[in-house]
């Protein structure tokens, strides 16, 4: 199951791989939070819908609950996708980048996993990958002392759902 979210994400990836747009354009709006070298490697991209697959497909994977969400971001490895609205939204661009380098940190089989285990186990609104990426861009929203994000998920990782311990 997982292999077919992982064939889906790379397909998604490859046909938008001509709109990405660079995340370096945050380096000023998130200086302290992300290497400039994370921010050359990761992307977002403009698209008038979040991609999502077909619902039996995330039924078959465990991930039902992502239907619900309605989001206006979904990253996917090393991409992100936003709805125009959000465009210039830097809190949600702040929070899928946690995601990215969560899927970085994890890697894609891993981050799927526990992505899945947490979402069965917690829900959405308490699973600890999302509480870290609701945390980061809270703390950024609210002007607090920029922080190294990546070693920030490094050491939160382990963490427990709402542990957003070091920030």
């Amino acid at each position: 199951m997982i292999q077919m979210l992982v064939d889906w994400m790379t397909l998604m990836n490859r046909q938008f791989e001509g709109d990405r747009q660079s995340c370096a354009e945050f380096s000023d709006s998130f200086a302290g939070y992300f290497p400039q070298n994370f921010l050359a490697e990761t992307y977002y991209v403009v698209v008038p819908k979040v991609p999502m697959p077909a619902y039996q497909f995330l039924e078959e994977a465990g991930f039902t609950d992502l239907y619900e969400q309605n989001p206006a971001g979904l990253t996917l490895g090393n991409t992100y996708y936003v709805l125009p609205t959000a465009k210039n939204n830097l809190r949600l661009h702040i929070h899928e980048l946690v995601h990215a380098a969560q899927w970085k940190l994890l890697g894609v089989d891993s981050f799927l996993h526990r992505y899945r285990y947490e979402l069965e186990r917690y829900g959405y609104d308490n699973m600890p990958l999302e509480g870290m990426a609701y945390a980061v861009d809270e703390h950024y929203a609210l002007g607090r002392r920029p922080f190294d994000v990546l070693e920030f998920v490094t050491r939160a990782r382990g963490g427990t759902p709402g542990d957003s311990s070091g920030l």
